[in-house]
């Protein structure tokens, strides 16, 4: 009968720091849990994210014009190779300034017109 009162004491030892264990996991592991479900939450919001900054962009490139025409008072006709022209010469100047020289001078391939 000893034996069984020293297996029941020693049961009754460990059930309390076992149970503290438990408690323990139990609440880490939710922490845990929370702060995934708070971080999926912030991933799922950076779609939004993309959406204000076109919608900005959009705004700006309306109200540029408005502003450009208000300073001039005219509009730009500038002819397609005179606006080749003047890119080709603004990459120069800037590859020059850069250090970078060309031999054969800078040969244009394409040109496409954003709108």
């Amino acid at each position: 009968m000893t034996e069984v009162f020293a297996a029941s004491t020693w049961w009754e030892g460990v059930k309390t720091p076992l149970a503290d264990a438990g408690v323990n996991t139990i609440v880490g592991l939710c922490i845990v849990f929370a702060a995934l479900i708070f971080i999926s939450f912030i991933i799922s919001l950076f779609k939004y994210i993309g959406k204000l900054d076109k919608s900005n962009e959009k705004k700006a490139v309306n109200n540029a014009p408005a502003v450009a025409t208000q300073q001039s008072g005219n509009e730009l006709n500038i002819d397609n190779f005179e606006l080749v022209a003047i890119i080709t010469a603004a990459i120069s100047e800037y590859e020059e300034s850069r250090g970078n020289f060309f031999k054969d001078g800078i040969v244009v391939r394409s040109v496409k017109k954003i709108s």
